[in-house]
């Protein structure tokens, strides 16, 4: 049991037992929000503004990299990171970070290898195929 879950199990039995005497966690919802308003901005502004400055073979790579490595780890690092500081706050919230990670969980292994690889050969032949 991870230090969230059992942190979500004291705080249930705290809700059921009538004692009012839980930390206040609101702070890692704001700052799980705060994350969000700049790291979405700051994503799109990256690409817009690269592919406008730097619209050559290195930013090509740049760009091929960042998508292979979310696929990779099957979704946004950041979006896993946020879902978790809310989960501190309200321990029954569901984490929804990445669809991949959804079908893998749901429907084992060789789903998320084939997402995976069909992921990563799209990557691939856009590069080939557009640059």
């Amino acid at each position: 049991m991870t230090t969230i879950e059992r942190r979500a199990a004291d705080r249930r039995e705290r809700r059921r037992s009538g004692d009012d005497g839980a930390p206040n966690t609101i702070v890692w919802w704001h700052l799980a929000n705060v994350i969000d308003l700049i790291h979405f901005p700051l994503i799109i502004a990256l690409v817009v503004l690269g592919a406008v400055f730097f619209s050559g073979p290195v930013f090509v790579f740049l760009l091929t990299l960042m998508v292979t490595l979310q696929v990779a780890v099957l979704g946004c690092p950041v979006m896993w990171l946020t879902g978790q500081l809310r989960k501190v706050h309200d321990p029954d919230y569901d984490v929804k970070w990445s669809f991949t990670a959804w079908l893998y969980h749901r429907y084992g292994r060789w789903v998320g290898v084939a997402v995976f690889v069909f992921f990563a050969a799209l990557t691939v032949a856009l590069r080939i195929v557009l640059f």
